[in-house]
């Protein structure tokens, strides 16, 4: 699973249940224990008026640290999607868990999905590790045919994707997992740095690395 996964679920049950109307969030595949997904955002204020404030910064997690199936994580997913409807559409509930989130849950249900309150992750078989540290890569091709390689922080992927829209003239870019030891003395990045590499190595990792 990917983020590229949820946001293609997202799209679809987004125009099949809630009419379009919420924006993409941020997506995020973790490993996280204790919660099988997660829906944050901020809120802000709007004006000078009391009661007037709007929220922003959606991410929405979904973990794979159980071994579960694609109906399982995506009916995860819907439960989130729950909550950003309610936050995004300020609708009051009696609780985060409450009376409105219920009858959505209901209604979801309804249609052949398993979305729950809670979960009981004791009971899930956990999905196999490697011993190999996983390295997450962005290669980026300039409009000038230059390429660049560099190790990412996993927690900043969304940031660069938007450095790269609002401020990078780059051809191409992809984003790319390995357990290649060679990148175990490399610094993960938080900005726009990377490596020169020429264009046989941009081949060969185009080949031979998983691409995202």
């Amino acid at each position: 699973m990917t983020a590229q996964t949820l946001r293609e679920w997202f799209t679809t049950f987004n125009a099949q249940y809630f009419g379009n109307t919420l924006p993409e969030p941020h997506f995020v595949v973790n490993h996280a224990k204790r919660t099988l997904g997660q829906f944050s955002c901020h809120k802000v204020r709007c004006g000078l008026l009391p009661g007037r404030w709007k929220t922003t910064g959606y991410t929405i997690k979904v973990s794979e640290f159980y071994h579960t199936s694609d109906h399982d994580r995506q009916s995860v997913l819907l439960h989130e999607m729950i909550h950003f409807y309610i936050a995004y559409t300020q609708t009051r509930d009696t609780s985060a868990h409450g009376k409105v989130f219920r009858q959505w849950m209901q209604r979801l249900n309804a249609d052949g999905w398993n979305i729950t309150v809670t979960s009981r992750n004791a009971m899930l078989a956990t999905v196999p590790t490697t011993d190999k540290q996983q390295y997450l890569l962005l290669a980026i091709r300039l409009s000038n045919g230059k390429c660049y390689l560099s190790v990412v922080n996993p927690a900043y992927r969304h940031h660069l994707e938007q450095m790269i829209h609002n401020h990078c003239q780059a051809d191409e870019f992809h984003w790319l997992r390995t357990n290649d030891s060679r990148y175990a003395g490399w610094s993960a990045v938080r900005t726009l740095r990377g490596k020169h590499i020429t264009q046989d190595e941009w081949e060969r990792l185009m080949s031979e690395t998983v691409i995202l």
